[in-house]
């Protein structure tokens, strides 16, 4: 049975365990404990805000986080815990009359994701949708009776009984089943009601619902294929009276996210400026009936806009990433010309995302900083107060100094990064080690706020000696499109020396010791740690590198990753046929021979977007090199990143190990390696 619980403040809600506070910086186990605000919704009415607090599991226990629901009334900043204990709750959102909020949840071990709805006022939470697949997106109708959602289409009995007699094959990208769309009517406290199939035949991934009821609009591609959803998504507009509907707006890159104007008039949109811009870049306006499709994003920004919500009928507000900040502005539809309102320089915050209503001045966003996790603050126009603290305990914590660096690369270019220097480390000190952290993507940035986690380390390994640098290589986001395709057919060329240049001037401005230098990253930096560990112009800067999730093989990588159009589009612009020579050129398993670092390989088993294969090439062109400092660590039920606690905690501590022992102590690359076995350190009962 879920039930509503009593009212407490919001500090004792998400503080559920006891942390040990140390006063000389943060440890790994408290990296390991920190809680965040993951979702959240405003209610209509601006009283009420809706949340889940993401908690981490502890030592034994499976899966990765728990996500409790939350109800905040604004007027008190009192906080009802909803739904508690070992549940994962997701997407909430308020009915249009403030009466119900509905989410996400699985309920049992082999269930499926349905959408659930519970009182505002009190009682249980009750199913609303019965969907044989699970529920993947869902939105409330405009007049709250009704909900829209999007599932898999089901497995024939056909299917269902050649598997069940143990002869179904795995068909690969084949017989793949469309992502419907559904809607089904909403009654409190009655059996899920009989269900409208609306639109069959697509892959239907996101879904926004027109305020006067009339319309619909769906993201959709051809194949439920992930490369579909991030190259191929179009929108679409479903009218809710005839059942019909037409193709509105084709992105010539990857679809963002959209929402109707107040009145239904309008549809905003975020998305890439071309085929080959590798990110969400732009904002777009179209009016209703269709009309040519402005672009409000002026030629002059620097940036990436990242998302728009309308804070009227005439007026968007944007989030955009510029540089190390972010910032919201707010603009007119038929306008390019942005009016910055809040910026991360001027108030110390990374804004992540933020909920309103048109009309409305009152937002709630959610944002982290140097000193804690992401938070939800509210915000009237002129006042930002901080609702939420999901780790009271950190206060207590002594935490190392974050700090913007920029320096020009060879060609004079400037490279913004952020540093964490080691713990109570000052200008004039000794040089520390470095630990060179670099993002993955690469079309991602690194902004000014919480930078610290399981796979980056930067306030424990601050704790213990060392500083840790990220820089926004070239191809990065944040510096608009000339910026982000300045590394577009050129892996591990420019991007790459831009690190180098970065770990040079840190050494020539007396902060790295040239001797110390370290590589770590996952994704594409992992691709830039298994570079940096073999390539002979690039390894002899570092003493250790950990690639986590890298890519070893352009070749084989382009071939075995779930988005391989994605690859060639966005990062390489050719097939493989007509570059191999240079993508085997810029794969670190050609160069592995050379190699005069310490690499530690990480990788989860279950990675579909690069490749288990693709350590074990890097792992086996070390080995047969006779390269005597390496190893290969495999994470059961992983996927593109450790989602599960005995993943991250292994991660954590033994990267750490590596670190210490090859950058700190300079143990040699021919003698023994740290100890394999580190379960002492998993926090279990071992006796």
């Amino acid at each position: 049975m879920i039930l509503r619980l009593m009212v407490v403040a919001v500090a004792a809600v998400v503080a559920l365990c006891p942390i040990a506070v140390f006063a000389d910086g943060m440890t790994p186990d408290q990296l390991l404990d920190m809680s965040l605000v993951s979702s959240y919704d405003l209610s209509h009415n601006g009283k009420m805000v809706a949340y889940t607090v993401a908690i981490p599991a502890t030592a034994g226990e499976e899966g990765g986080y728990k996500t409790p629901l939350f109800l905040m009334h604004l007027d008190s900043e009192e906080t009802v815990p909803f739904i508690s204990g070992d549940v994962r709750i997701g997407s909430p959102h308020f009915s249009a009359d403030d009466k119900y909020i509905a989410f996400t949840m699985s309920r049992g071990k082999k269930a499926k994701t349905q959408v659930w709805v519970i009182p505002v006022n009190g009682g249980e939470a009750q199913v609303v949708t019965d969907s044989e697949t699970g529920v993947s997106s869902y939105a409330w109708s405009a007049d709250g009776n009704s909900i829209f959602y999007t599932a898999n289409e089901s497995v024939s009995k056909t299917e269902k009984k050649v598997k069940d007699e143990g002869y179904m094959p795995r068909y690969y990208e084949e017989n793949l089943k469309s992502k419907n769309l559904y809607r089904t009517a909403f009654e409190f406290a009655a059996e899920p009601a009989e269900v409208d199939t609306l639109v069959t035949g697509l892959a239907i991934w996101q879904i926004a619902v027109d305020p006067t009821g009339k319309k619909l609009a769906f993201g959709a591609s051809e194949k439920a294929l992930t490369d579909y959803k991030y190259m191929f998504q179009d929108i679409y507009l479903l009218d809710l009276e005839t059942g019909e509907f037409s193709e509105f707006a084709d992105p010539p890159g990857k679809l963002g996210s959209f929402e109707f104007s107040p009145k239904g008039d309008k549809l905003a949109w975020t998305a890439a400026r071309s085929k080959d811009d590798h990110a969400v870049s732009n904002g777009y306006v179209r009016t209703l009936p269709a009309s040519r499709i402005k672009s409000l994003t002026d030629s002059s920004f620097v940036g990436h806009i990242r998302a728009v919500h309308w804070a009227n009928n005439n007026k968007l507000m944007v989030l955009a990433d510029e540089g190390i900040n972010t910032t919201i502005s707010v603009m007119n539809w038929d306008s390019s010309k942005m009016k910055q309102l809040l910026t991360t320089e001027k108030c110390g915050l990374d804004f992540v995302s933020f909920a309103g209503h048109p009309g409305m001045k009152t937002k709630i966003l959610r944002a982290s900083s140097p000193a804690h996790q992401r938070e939800l603050f509210k915000w009237n126009g002129k006042k930002l107060d901080r609702l939420t603290d999901s780790n009271p305990w950190l206060t207590d914590v002594e935490l190392a100094d974050q700090k913007v660096i920029s320096y020009n690369a060879r060609d004079g270019l400037m490279i913004e990064g952020l540093m964490i220097f080691p713990l109570g480390w000052k200008a004039g000190d000794a040089p520390f080690p470095l630990i060179m952290d670099i993002h993955g993507g690469p079309e991602s940035n690194v902004s000014n706020g919480w930078l610290s986690w399981y796979s980056s380390p930067g306030q424990v390994a601050a704790t213990q000696g060392y500083g840790t640098f990220f820089p926004n290589y070239r191809g990065s986001t944040g510096r608009g499109y000339k910026f982000a395709v300045s590394s577009f057919a050129d892996p591990a060329g420019s991007e790459f020396e831009d690190i180098v240049d970065g770990i040079n001037h840190l050494v020539e401005i007396g902060y790295a010791d040239v001797d110390r230098v370290a590589v770590t990253g996952g994704s594409y930096g992992g691709y830039a740690s298994a570079w940096f560990g073999t390539h002979p112009d690039f390894t002899k800067y570092v003493k250790a590198t950990i690639p986590f999730a890298g890519v070893s093989d352009l070749v084989s990588k382009r071939f075995l990753t779930d988005i391989p159009y994605e690859d060639e589009l966005v990062h390489m612009g050719q097939p493989v046929r007509k570059m191999r020579d240079l993508m085997h050129e810029r794969s670190p398993i050609t160069w592995a021979e050379y190699s005069n670092s310490a690499i530690l390989i990480l990788h989860g088993e279950n990675d579909t977007r690069v490749h288990p294969s693709q350590s074990q090439e890097l792992y086996r062109a070390l080995k047969m090199s006779g390269h005597t400092a390496t190893r290969l660590i495999y994470y059961p039920g992983e996927g593109h990143g450790n989602s599960k606690h005995p993943g991250r905690i292994d991660l954590l501590m033994r990267s750490m190990d590596w670190l210490n022992w090859y950058v700190r102590d300079l143990k040699p690359l021919d003698g023994p390696m740290p100890p394999l076995d580190i379960s002492d350190k998993y926090g279990l009962d071992l006796d």
